[in-house]
């Protein structure tokens, strides 16, 4: 009982205490020790819950129900302060139905809160628990070099890293929380909290396209918390009861009436920014790089997910559930596209990042044991593979000066270290046997059920290979001009996080089977009875299974070794022939054309923006997403 109690109060309240000192204390130097320490002892904690497996926790005074309930009032009065600054009668409107529904449920229906056990961590919140923790905790240790950097670029000169790095590790604590939860009630505080620690991290810089950008993920993200309040409400009113495997276990029977449910699958398709949410998450790139890797890695997002996949059994072989999957679908696919089109590389991450997740919620949608397994495949290697390559675009930033793909042009030449790691990064999202793919496969073969999704899944995944090859194309490519190959010389944090994470891409997956079989199997078959993998092999579906290591070993003849061993020397790059006389003092980059002049040389991809930009596109998805939504509230209310 120590043990739990002791993991319990770790969890939720060392990042959260570890942020006030950040806070409080003056010294640069002791706020970095403190946020290493508590990173350590996060990691420490993580990993202790998942050797104890299964744990519960209730805490012993009834006094934190008040606290928690004073906090909500707190965090809903400063949401309609923000509301009114921005004059904003949406997010007024949205505040005061979460009063109301919150009202009525403790003083109209009188709810009984407080749920036995209060926190529960089985496996798939131990699964969640690790990517908070780990990959959590690098982002956190990676911010210390990177907030000093960008704050030397503010306008600003008051220092502003006591309060994001507060905002930081409450995020974590707050991350915990929503999982641990086995109370609606408790839930819906720790989602609220998620929302007041992105609309402030997305706001951090102080600029007008930052505070822009903030409203609407405010927005948006109230407009998912005004669903969560109103499925607390109905589910009360129907069960009785608002513990969440109570709901989730079947006790307390909504299949038959899945509107409270729809309702619920709204709240997580807003935070996972599910189309026509997505605009919230495409904004949050003005953030610092550190926020972009942690909403699109650990928290923020993979709450929404989380969200819907917990809830996944409750609503298994309804008509809400396959609507759920046409939703995810359809943003997989959609979003893929649009990528394409993008040079900015946080926008192709973040588009990236939006597209899996719809894959996550489709899979969700399907839910058959070996879609929930994709799942939640997808949820633990996505979280690596996206926070490594946030955090190499912004070292990558700070060398080129510039998030567009085109300036990354022979990257290899210049950053060989970040390029590299970049690379395992995409290649983790792209190429067998990483756990990213593994996982797709799966997604796939668990599509039969609807042919529809099938279809969805191979045009997405043929769009992901679009946007990821060719920017792998230009990290490897030499360009005219390019300078000679030298060694970075990066920050000790940086070159440690991101090589931890690389090491993680590939350790993890060469562990593939024993990530299945610890964490993804305990995290189904609890709920569904099988995993929807074969017993008799490590990674084994009905219709085929991957040897692991022997197509690593394919992967490093064909892909690795050519860039250790080949070496490109600078005259055997020959300057292209560019119809007019070469400049012979700078024979690759410039040329003089007609009438003598001089002329730049320039190269660029070719991003398809006529057949796939927003411009084009972006109207008829939100139609057809907002259709989708429609048509899921339809079946469900019925």
């Amino acid at each position: 009982m120590q043990l739990v109690s002791w993991l319990a109060g770790s969890l939720l309240l060392l990042p959260a205490f570890a942020g006030v000192l950040c806070y409080v204390v003056p010294s640069s130097r002791l706020r970095n020790g403190f946020i290493l320490l508590t990173s350590l002892a996060l990691v420490g904690a993580t990993i202790v819950a998942f050797a104890t497996g299964a744990l519960e926790y209730s805490p012993r005074s009834g006094i934190w129900h008040t606290l928690v309930t004073l906090a909500d009032i707190g965090l809903l009065a400063f949401f309609a302060v923000m509301g009114w600054k921005r004059k904003s009668p949406l997010i007024i409107a949205l505040v005061l139905l979460q009063a109301l529904m919150l009202a009525y449920l403790k003083f109209g229906l009188k709810a009984q809160v407080d749920v036995q056990p209060l926190f529960v961590a089985d496996w798939l919140t131990i699964a969640m628990l690790l990517v908070v923790g780990l990959v959590g905790s690098v982002v956190v240790v990676y911010s210390v070099p990177y907030m000093t950097e960008h704050d030397l670029h503010l306008s600003s000169a008051s220092n502003q890293q006591p309060r994001f790095f507060l905002l930081l590790l409450l995020f974590l604590s707050a991350m915990n929380g929503l999982l641990l939860a086995n109370s609606l009630y408790w839930l819906f505080f720790f989602w609220e909290v998620t929302t007041f620690c992105c609309f402030l991290l997305i706001a951090y810089d102080g600029t007008e396209e930052c505070w822009d950008s903030a409203y609407r993920a405010l927005w948006m993200n109230l407009l998912g918390g005004a669903g969560l309040a109103l499925a607390m409400v109905l589910v009360y009113q129907q069960a009785h009861t608002l513990s969440v495997h109570d709901i989730v276990e079947g006790r307390a029977n909504l299949a038959a009436a899945s509107l409270p449910l729809a309702f619920l699958c709204l709240a997580g398709l807003t935070k996972s920014a599910q189309m026509p949410f997505h605009g919230w998450l495409l904004g949050a790139m003005v953030a610092p790089t550190p926020v972009s890797a942690l909403l699109h890695s650990s928290t923020m997002v993979k709450a929404g997910v989380y969200l819907v996949v917990r809830f996944a059994p409750a609503f298994r072989d309804t008509y809400l559930s396959y609507v759920l999957a046409l939703i995810g679908g359809f943003t997989f696919v959609a979003a893929a596209m649009l990528a394409i089109s993008q040079q900015n590389a946080k926008r192709v991450l973040a588009y990236s990042t939006i597209s899996n997740l719809g894959l996550i919620i489709a899979c969700a949608g399907l839910n058959t044991p070996m879609a929930l397994s994709a799942a939640v495949m997808l949820i633990l290697f996505h979280a690596i593979s996206k926070a490594l390559l946030f955090m190499a675009v912004g070292v990558i930033e700070g060398g080129v000066h510039s998030r567009n793909i085109e300036r990354m042009e022979g990257l290899f030449a210049r950053m060989p270290f970040t390029a590299l790691v970049t690379v395992i990064g995409i290649v983790s999202m792209l190429l067998p046997p990483f756990g990213v793919l593994i996982a797709k496969w799966a997604a796939i073969e668990s599509s039969v059920k609807l042919p529809v999704a099938t279809v969805m899944f191979v045009i997405g995944s043929t769009f992901t290979v679009m946007f990821w090859t060719k920017w792998v194309g230009k990290l490897l490519s030499i360009s005219p001009g390019s300078p000679v190959v030298r060694m970075e010389r990066l920050h000790p944090l940086y070159l440690s996080t991101l090589l931890f994470l690389a090491m993680g891409a590939v350790v993890f997956s060469l562990m593939v089977a024993e990530v299945l079989n610890r964490l993804v199997v305990p995290a189904v078959t609890q709920y569904y009875g099988s995993a929807g993998f074969a017993s008799d092999m490590p990674v084994a579906t009905e219709t085929g299974w991957f040897p692991v290591l022997l197509l690593f070993i394919v992967l490093v003849l064909a892909v690795v070794l050519p860039l250790v061993f080949i070496r490109v020397r600078r005259e055997d790059v020959a300057p292209p022939y560019l119809c007019g006389e070469q400049v012979e003092e700078v024979p690759d980059v410039r040329f003089r054309a007609a009438r003598d002049e001089l002329e730049e040389v320039v190269i660029g991809g070719h991003y398809f923006d006529y057949l796939f930009g927003e411009s084009r596109h972006n109207r008829w998805m939100n139609a057809v997403a907002v259709a989708l939504l429609l048509v899921m509230f339809g079946v469900a209310a019925l």
